[in-house]
């Protein structure tokens, strides 16, 4: 079935229009962002028999007329929302005076939020996203929360927490990117570019003996040419900022104190000699100055697995890659990773993901490498 269904996408991924439908029809329906209108005064159980409506800009161009607050959820339906939480969260709002106070514990970003919250967000983002980029819309307003605080903190990816709440990452849900972590009972891992750790964490609780994180020094390291920075459109994260955040989700995960993991800023063309036997290296090769060296070195520090993700090209009748002008990254093709992952040593190479995108004229590619 997981193989019929990657043939599918692949296959509407070449029909840009059919594409663009499709993947509109499959959101609406499985995903958005809902809203429902309220008063301080309201009771909890009024709240939950609100009408909910789509959170958009004419929806809340229309209510916020006559309504200072509302209730913002990701699932279609609050009813079933704990009326305890609500009240919790009204009591927040009411005793601390602030703009916003959003429920850590809960999977679909579910809070209280005032009118002239949500008007500073649509003037930088798309309100029919939010809470995504949350970062840059909470300057100067009072946040609180019950349950897990994790909106103190910088994310990279959008995962699921321990304690059931969900991150906000600039750079998407990264459950795509886990699902390639298999059982892992006995075995160490390597991350190479895991900015908050979340597939290190992840590794840990797939059995792990052992699991290392490592992140560039940004400032210094980050892109292809010296010049290039981190694009603005991107959360910035400094070194403390990855740090607080990882001491974050080692408290989340209960492995204070525990020396199984470990996390280090060094970039792929400085390994050690540390061998591992499941490295994992994801959105990085396409940013490097060096791919090849630094395929090498990866070759180097895997005891049997290599699971490498990379945007990539449509495979030609060549090897092909390409060099993008806006940017300066190599991009490589399917065909061309396989080659040099081989070259470089491996025995068995496996396309996992290949699923081109012509409106973007990039795809992104997942291989498997095996060493033995």
């Amino acid at each position: 079935m997981n193989n019929k269904f990657l043939f599918v996408k692949k296959a509407i991924s070449y029909f840009p229009f059919i594409n663009k439908i499709l993947r509109k029809i499959y959101y609406n329906y499985s995903f958005g962002v809902f809203f429902v209108p309220i008063k301080l005064d309201f009771s909890p159980n009024k709240i939950l028999k609100t009408k909910v409506f789509r959170l958009n800009f004419s929806n809340f161009n229309n209510l916020k007329i006559n309504y200072d607050y509302f209730l913002i959820s990701h699932k279609k339906s609050i009813k079933d929302y704990p009326k305890k939480k609500l009240e919790e969260l009204l009591f927040l709002f009411k005793t601390e005076k602030c703009d916003v106070a959003y429920d850590g514990n809960d999977a679909y970003h579910t809070e209280l939020v005032s009118k002239e919250f949500l008007e500073n967000y649509i003037k930088k983002f798309p309100i029919k996203n939010y809470p995504y980029r949350f970062f840059y819309a909470k300057k100067n307003f009072k946040i609180s929360n019950i349950g897990s605080a994790h909106r103190s903190h910088i994310f990279n990816g959008t995962f699921i927490l321990p304690s059931g709440g969900k991150t906000i990452g600039d750079g998407g849900d990264v459950n795509n990117r886990l699902n390639f972590i298999p059982n892992l009972t006995g075995k160490t891992f390597l991350d190479i570019g895991s900015e908050e750790g979340y597939a290190v964490f992840n590794a840990l609780t797939k059995g792990a003996s052992f699991a290392k994180g490592l992140n560039i020094n940004e400032a210094k390291e980050y892109d292809f040419f010296p010049e290039h920075s981190r694009p603005e459109e991107i959360t910035s994260r400094k070194r403390d900022d990855i740090l607080k955040t990882q001491e974050f989700l080692i408290k989340e995960y209960s492995l204070k104190n525990k020396k199984n993991f470990k996390f280090e800023f060094e970039n792929i063309y400085n390994l050690s000699d540390e061998k591992f036997d499941f490295v994992f290296c994801f959105g990085v090769l396409y940013h490097l100055k060096n791919p090849y060296l630094a395929l090498e070195n990866l070759y180097n520090v895997t005891n049997e697995i290599l699971i490498l993700e990379t945007q990539g090209i449509k495979n030609d009748k060549y090897l092909n890659a390409k060099i993008e002008e806006k940017d300066g990254f190599v991009r490589h093709s399917s065909k061309s990773l396989v080659y040099l992952l081989k070259m470089v040593g491996f025995k068995k190479v496996s396309v996992l993901t290949d699923a081109y995108d012509p409106s973007m004229k990039v795809m992104n590619i997942v291989v498997k490498a095996e060493k033995k």
